[in-house]
């Protein structure tokens, strides 16, 4: 018997780091004062690829990724490095 448990993380602030399963990651950031503050960040092209009024929703960074989600992250539990 196979038991698989998905524990699909939601964004809980600002700087929270997204990876999809084909290994593409982004960033949300966020930009205080504007009337779509939080931003969503592709980290290989450095394109915003959606404004959001408030924190997305799992759903709809799937939806705007175009990709299955492989699992989010706080940024201070997060190392990048670039070979």
């Amino acid at each position: 018997m196979d038991v698989i448990i998905e524990k699909k993380r939601s964004v809980k602030t600002a700087g929270d780091l997204i990876a999809t399963v084909d290994e593409r990651l982004f960033a949300l950031l966020e930009d205080k004062g504007e009337r779509y503050p939080y931003l969503l960040l592709d980290l290989q092209t450095f394109e915003i690829i959606q404004n959001y009024d408030s924190l997305p929703t799992h759903e709809e960074l799937a939806e705007d990724i175009e990709g299955e989600l492989s699992a989010i992250y706080h940024h201070d539990d997060a190392t990048i490095q670039i070979t």
